[in-house]
């Protein structure tokens, strides 16, 4: 354990962590002030749509830029498409993220893509071009999945639109019907298409061979990385296919180089300066994203054991170690990890049926961590010599860890997590994300309602987990921080290893044989999973951090219960 000198030290340090990245990356997303960024309403029929816009300080009414309106996939927010939306931004383009309707800030549900096709993003382009110093004669449009449709579908209620981008989505299966056009060789003007060599919803093979022939007015199947087409006669036509899955497609390096040279061929800007494709700043944003919320969560760990000192909360002692230690430590593990695992596809169908809470995917998430959480629960009630010689009493234990003081001190520290996360995004528009903005503001009573919601579902989970991961484990809280950091990492993986298991499932075999083991849909949903692995990690930290201080699982538990079930209400779409 740290004595209360170090404690301070390492406090300090932190703080000053946080505090450090956080101002580079708020500076970098400004473009070190070339660049006005802040979050903005857009009026779209009935309903208001929230939307993020980057614009360069040097256009005005005498000297207006091209437009471009960037429009996220299912389960996204307008910040994930912030990495496209501040290089094109850099080099001269008024960009618009936006939230589509369900999504993020935005009211509405998705439901609304059957009878409005374009989800809103006919209003971004009314919006931009209500601004002056836009270029209204020079719009483009860039979706992902979701957001690839309703910008094809946005193609058809506006003529005027000169460029297109459409990745991941926008052609084959995912786009059908009138409301969405018939893509040829004129229609839409300037298209690139982008779909990644991994991405499980589209097969490369077909839309080379069939479908993409007539769009780039070919008779032979169409190859990668070759310009179709002219830009003078706006018929501009190209396929990029990088090595990426669908779900880093938004982020991929060159679909986002390949984007901006696209558009800078379809959209010439006046800027003055000219800045090459390859000089990018966004990965270092997200580099240093992600260092302040390690800067942030070590802050909010080390301020426990002040506020316990400050509550008089006295700590049991520290369970013995056994001789067979590492049998029975594995043994709760990978009966833990089997039911993660047994459990994932049933119950992600289970929520697709049961749709509660009322979000998309996230009903799914909620009746599997129930389903895993209630089975283990049940297991470690009635089975529980077999998992470990460890001697509990489920209730008795529960019970007896149930501190008052300490699940005070849990949610305490949960809200100065979302205060501080809630204020960047206020005042500097900025989000604190793992890859995906995991960390927004619960901005709706709705969202709210969904936090609520997911409290029982989560609580019931990290309860389960925290006994199999810490309390059945014949393992010493310990003293010394490398005993703790070897014994955290070990509790991590060991947590981690059976979603890896499914991720090199489905992988491996399309590495070396071309081959889904997980296709469509069900491929899809599996690729989650790595947005899942890194929000787990946090969470196993957090607990085995706890457990380490508190000798108990609920303070754990509880903050990681909140923090779940923030990030599950602002994440999925209504």
């Amino acid at each position: 354990m740290l004595n209360s000198k170090t404690r301070l030290a390492v406090s300090v340090f932190l703080i000053a962590l946080f505090a450090s990245s956080i101002y580079v990356a708020i500076s970098l997303n400004s473009d070190f002030g070339k660049l006005e960024v802040k979050t903005v309403k857009i009026a779209d029929k009935n309903r208001e749509l929230t939307g993020l816009i980057y614009h360069p300080l040097d256009s005005s009414v005498d000297n207006p830029c091209p437009g471009i309106v960037l429009a996220h996939g299912i389960s996204e927010s307008k910040e994930i498409m912030s990495n496209l939306g501040l290089e094109l931004a850099r080099r001269g383009y008024v960009v618009l993220c936006i939230d589509l309707p369900g999504h993020g800030n935005s009211d509405g549900t998705i439901e609304g893509a059957r009878t409005e096709p374009d989800l809103g993003v006919q209003s971004a382009i009314k919006y931009l071009n209500s601004l002056q110093y836009v270029n209204s004669s020079a719009i483009g449009l860039v979706g992902h999945s979701l957001g690839a449709g309703a910008v094809r579908a946005a193609n058809v209620e506006n003529a005027q639109i000169s460029a297109t981008a459409l990745i991941g989505g926008g052609i084959g299966t995912a786009a059908q019907g009138p409301q969405y056009g018939t893509l040829n060789s004129t229609f839409p003007k300037n298209l690139l298409v982008i779909i990644g060599e991994y991405d499980v919803l589209f097969s490369l093979a077909d839309l080379t061979t069939n479908e993409l022939p007539s769009i780039f007015n070919s008779s032979i199947p169409v190859e990668a990385g070759i310009l179709y087409g002219n830009f003078l006669n706006q018929t501009a036509r190209k396929l990029i296919t990088p090595p990426t899955t669908h779900l880093f497609e938004s982020v991929d390096l060159t679909v986002i180089q390949e984007t901006i040279l696209w558009m800078e061929k379809a959209l010439p800007t006046p800027a003055s300066e000219t800045i090459a494709a390859t000089n990018m700043i966004y990965v270092e944003r997200e580099v240093f994203l992600l260092i302040s919320i390690v800067g942030l969560f070590g802050t909010v760990f080390l301020a426990y054991d002040p506020m316990a000192a400050l509550l008089s909360i006295r700590r049991e002692k520290e369970k013995a170690t056994t001789n067979n230690q590492s049998s029975q430590n594995l043994k709760a593990y990978l009966v833990w990890g089997i039911l993660n695992l047994a459990l994932f596809f049933p119950m992600i169908a289970v929520g697709l049926v049961i749709s509660f809470p009322p979000l998309v995917f996230g009903s799914s998430i909620a009746w599997w961590v129930l389903a895993t959480g209630v089975t283990g629960l049940l297991l470690v009630s009635r089975d529980r010599p077999r998992l470990s010689e460890n001697k509990i009493r489920l209730k008795t234990t529960l019970k007896n860890m149930f501190v008052k003081k300490e699940i005070l001190i849990a949610c305490v520290l949960f809200f100065s997590l979302f205060a501080t996360a809630n204020l960047l995004q206020l005042f500097y528009s900025i989000n604190l994300r793992i890859l995906a903005p995991i960390f927004q503001e619960l901005s709706s009573p709705r969202r709210i309602l969904a936090f609520l919601a997911f409290i029982p579902f989560f609580s019931t989970y990290f309860v389960a987990e925290g006994l199999y991961l810490h309390e059945l484990q014949e393992t010493k809280t310990g003293k010394g921080t490398w005993t703790g950091a070897i014994n955290c990492v070990k509790v991590v993986f060991a947590k981690i290893a059976p979603f890896l298991i499914i991720i090199a499932l489905q992988y491996l075999p399309k590495l070396f044989f071309n081959i889904w083991v997980f296709p469509s849909f069900i491929g899809f949903i599996t690729e989650f999973l790595w947005l899942v692995i890194p929000i787990f990690i946090l969470t196993t930290v957090t607990s085995t951090w706890f457990y380490r201080n508190t000798h108990n699982i609920f303070a754990g538990a509880v903050l990681n219960t909140l923090t779940l079930a923030w990030i599950a209400s602002v994440v999925f779409p209504f």
